[in-house]
């Protein structure tokens, strides 16, 4: 209903709305971009309650702080890149993804250091040339190449983060640049014979699309996974080609904006999540993927950021030897190290989960069973709440990709 009305803001407060209801449902599990975009329509439902309206006008008051949100996030995920695994160019993320990404043939080129190098100046850069008047257009083109390149392979597909950062990208722009990507769409659809087909058969159009991308994951997942992809590609390549074909149409530049003093709260909300791991709270979905960062036990590997421990979840570290849970698999040799929470709420769910290895340099052994030392039950918060990552406990590094 929204595609066919996209200026019925009663219909996008339910799509806010429900978003935020499946991002707390989804909790602790609930994905990096799934938490900005919960940020970004919270501040949109809190513009339409202060101002008692739905129209475009209270939609648009909302854009600075999204604007806001976004560089928020952004450069908490940037800043989560300046540790020693993903500057190692032999136990960087950047490097693991690219050879994921390309099916192994990046490892026939012996540059692994420019994996690490270009992520760092792309995702430095971005933020930077979003946040100057006189390179937002810019940052905006930078931005969406550099996370269409990252979502283009199905071996390692994140179209629906970068999705949800070309609609944040896009706020960035001038009225003027906007109208000339529109105009290039329009002209786009005009030629198209499935276009049309669909404008006469709007809901013909929205049950075949139901069936395709819904109840087809039901039947056979991997199809639909496959039929999702390839139209979210095709999406996401229209709208990079257009805004491209657009970049020298306009020099006009788009104000930030006045964020209104309604929205400070879930800007600090967001700056205090993203601050999660440096607080000694949780390390997933925190603005920190693809980063191996790690900011548990008495080793942070961050270049220069300090760790505030408000709570010792971080400081109770469990190197792990052995374990009879298989996302423990890699825990051979002590190579795996995870915080003891992490741990008490794994057992929440797996009652007969055993771990022997150490902590604080003692050996210890939990489980279930005679002479083991049990786990503590999780009070229903924390469980709902935080996740912890396993890292590295050992100078053989890995990725870690939450």
């Amino acid at each position: 209903m929204l595609l066919r009305a996209p200026t019925q803001g009663a219909w996008l407060a339910v799509l806010a709305g429900a978003q935020l209801v499946d991002m707390v449902v989804g909790l602790p599990f609930s994905p990096d971009h799934w938490m900005l975009m919960a940020a970004v329509n919270l501040a949109i439902l809190a513009t339409m309650a202060t101002r008692r309206s739905w129209d475009q006008a209270a939609v648009a008051a909302a854009f600075p702080a999204a604007r806001l949100l976004l560089l928020v996030g952004y450069t908490a995920a940037a800043l989560s890149k300046y540790n020693t695994t993903f500057l190692d160019a032999g136990t960087s993320c950047a490097r693991a993804i690219a050879e994921a990404a390309s099916f192994g043939m990046t490892e026939r080129v012996d540059v692994p250091w420019a994996w690490v190098a270009a992520t760092i100046a792309f995702e430095t850069s971005i933020p930077i040339l979003l946040a100057i008047p006189a390179t937002r257009r810019h940052g905006v083109r930078v931005g969406m190449a550099f996370h269409f390149m990252l979502s283009a392979s199905p071996a390692f597909a994140v179209v629906d983060f970068t999705a949800a950062l070309y609609a944040l990208f896009f706020l960035f722009l001038s009225e003027r640049d906007l109208g000339e990507i529109r105009s290039r769409i329009q002209s786009a659809v005009r030629r198209s014979s499935i276009a049309r087909h669909v404008a006469r058969a709007p809901w013909v159009a929205a049950a075949v699309a139901f069936v395709a991308f819904g109840l087809l994951g039901y039947v056979q997942p991997r199809a639909a996974a496959g039929v999702l992809f390839v139209f979210s590609e095709l999406y996401l390549l229209g709208m990079l080609t257009v805004a491209l074909l657009a970049w020298n149409k306009s020099r006009e530049t788009r104000s930030f904006g006045r964020v209104r003093w309604f929205h400070v709260p879930v800007v600090v909300v967001l700056v205090l999540w993203a601050a999660n791991p440096y607080l000694g709270l949780r390390t997933t979905s925190v603005f920190t993927m693809f980063s191996g960062l790690r900011t548990e036990g008495a080793a942070p590997n961050h270049l220069f950021m300090p760790s505030f421990r408000l709570t010792g979840w971080q400081d109770d570290f469990v190197v792990i030897e052995e374990s009879n849970h298989p996302e423990h698999a890699s825990a051979r040799d002590g190579l795996l190290g995870i915080p003891l929470i992490a741990l008490q709420r794994t057992a929440t769910d797996f009652p007969e989960l055993a771990v022997s290895g150490t902590m604080d340099g003692a050996a210890v052994d939990f489980g279930p069973g005679p002479g083991q030392r049990q786990f503590e039950p999780l009070p229903s918060w924390q469980y709902k709440l935080f996740l912890f990552r396993p890292v590295a406990a050992s100078d053989q590094q890995f990725c870690s990709m939450s």
